[in-house]
């Protein structure tokens, strides 16, 4: 048996390559064949005496945050110290041999776990194959890298501007304070190396004592340290706040667009389905959280909102641009009396006194007093009716002359006269015609002032409302600044 843990042990130094000299060949075939140690057995005389672990976590690099399944992956540097009362010697009888370098399969191991895992099992923290440094008064330094992923309740609120505090609770597993306990441990992001997304602030950790409900008579010690990050916003900033900010800028283009072109609510909706993309990109970072509203997703919806309405609002203004009756007074007063200076518009704002009543004015475009209406008289003529019915009197009868109040007898219409009196009806039709086209284009003119007064009524109002929006929701960001500062401090 001496021989075979010897030659257990130099297959073992020559597989990781370390160099034993003979002193440590004696000394591992003391331990562990002449003692006959045990790394199963908790390595302590007295039963009753708790093995106090000494916890160190350095931090080396942060993998990655994942918000929608709110897990944090991190690399770090986890050193645990604790002393093995089996594995003491004295330095004389070794040739002063003071410490020796062992891998950690061979001794007995703490069952420290991670908690907070989101792994499938903790097996790696209590079988990662690294030498440890055992020194000649049982102190073992087993020190490791590891990647951890554990779970980091994100919150969205601010995000992208956001402040997260992780959390990792090391702990045993299966023996409590009085088997195991963790006195003292300590935090160290010196090591950290840059990463593009998250700044790391502070890095502390504390003890706890917890008694579960499973185990009302035990307490189980655990450390936490916690990890206080922030998000660099940049990238969202570039990615979606801007494009965000630039196609919001193009609903402004719809009220200055002509109403006559027909691409006013086309634009509009164009915007709004925009908008609805890139809220779809933020939903799908987003974890299904109902608690919070991302600031990010904040702005999009308000974003939105105000695109929605101003589409409600052009639908309006071209209602107005299209009618063609009668202008209200008080519609002519507020708008084109009132507003229209307001907004440096140059619009009309008297109206033609015979706007609604334009016939007359075209009427006199017609020569009524003229040599051929004055010859061609229609008083002063018979009728063709009139005409025929005097031809067919027979010549022995005597019939009574009708009763007029002429003067002058009437004669019947040549030809000539005739095709006059048609062209002078016909004239007093077209002007009639012409007089209802303008009377109307006028009214439809002052629709068109109202609607170009209200577009402009509707662009200062978005235009205030978008700056208002900005200023809320810059004033939330700088909120966040707060908050992390609180944080700050709980945590130190």
């Amino acid at each position: 048996m001496p021989c075979f843990w010897t030659l257990a042990f130099a297959v073992i130094c020559f597989a990781t390559g370390a160099i034993a000299s003979e002193e440590q060949f004696r000394l591992i075939d003391d331990i562990f064949y002449k003692k006959r140690y045990n790394k199963v057995v908790r390595p302590v005389i007295n039963e009753t005496t708790p093995i106090l672990i000494t916890t160190e976590l350095y931090l080396s690099q942060i993998n990655d945050v994942n918000e929608k399944f709110q897990t944090i992956s991190t690399m770090v540097w986890l050193t645990q110290r604790w002393t093995d009362e089996y594995l003491q010697w004295d330095p004389e009888e070794y040739n002063d041999l003071t410490a020796i370098r062992l891998p950690s399969s061979l001794v007995w191991l703490p069952d420290t776990v991670l908690y907070n895992t989101r792994e499938t099992s903790n097996a790696q923290l209590m079988s990662i194959e690294t030498t440890m440094i055992i020194n000649h008064d049982g102190s073992i330094d087993w020190s490791a890298p590891i990647t951890l992923i554990s779970q980091c309740s994100v919150n969205v609120n601010f995000y992208p501007f956001d402040a997260q505090r992780c959390k990792l609770k090391f702990g045993s597993w299966q023996h409590d304070a009085r088997f195991i306990d963790y006195p003292e441990a300590i935090a160290d992001a010196s090591m950290y190396q840059h990463n593009g997304e998250w700044d790391t602030f502070e890095m502390s950790v504390k003890r706890n004592v917890k008694i579960y409900a499973c185990c009302p008579d035990r307490q189980y010690p655990d450390v936490t340290f916690t990890l206080i990050l922030r998000r660099k916003p940049l990238f969202y900033v570039v990615n979606l706040i801007i494009p965000c900010a630039l196609i919001s800028a193009m609903s402004m283009v719809e009220f200055i667009l002509p109403c006559n072109s027909g691409e006013k609510v086309s634009l509009g909706i164009t915007v709004l389905l925009s908008l609805t993309v890139f809220m779809l990109v933020v939903a799908e970072n987003m974890p299904a959280n109902s608690d919070d509203i991302p600031i990010i997703a904040r702005y999009y919806i308000v974003t939105i909102f105000l695109v929605s309405f101003s589409t409600f609002m052009t639908v309006i203004v071209l209602n107005l641009h299209h009618r063609k009756y009668r202008v209200p007074n008080w519609v002519h007063s507020i708008f084109i009396g009132g507003l229209a200076p307001v907004f440096c518009l140059k619009v009309s704002s008297r109206r033609t006194k015979n706007i609604y009543n334009s016939r007359k004015h075209h009427f006199q475009l017609v020569p009524t007093a003229s040599t051929a209406t004055t010859y061609l008289d229609q008083d002063s003529y018979m009728s063709k009716e009139e005409a025929s019915s005097m031809n067919n009197t027979p010549a022995h009868g005597h019939t009574e002359a009708p009763y007029t109040t002429q003067s002058q007898p009437r004669r019947p219409w040549d030809w000539k006269e005739q095709a006059l009196m048609d062209c002078l009806t016909n004239v007093r039709f077209l002007a009639q015609r012409f007089a209802e086209r303008d009377r109307e284009e006028e009214m439809a003119n002052e629709w068109q002032s109202v609607a170009k007064v209200m577009d402009r009524f509707f662009l200062c109002a978005y235009i205030i409302c978008v700056v208002v929006m900005d200023v809320v929701i810059g004033m939330q960001i700088f909120q966040d600044h707060g908050i992390t500062d609180e944080a700050l401090k709980s945590a130190e």
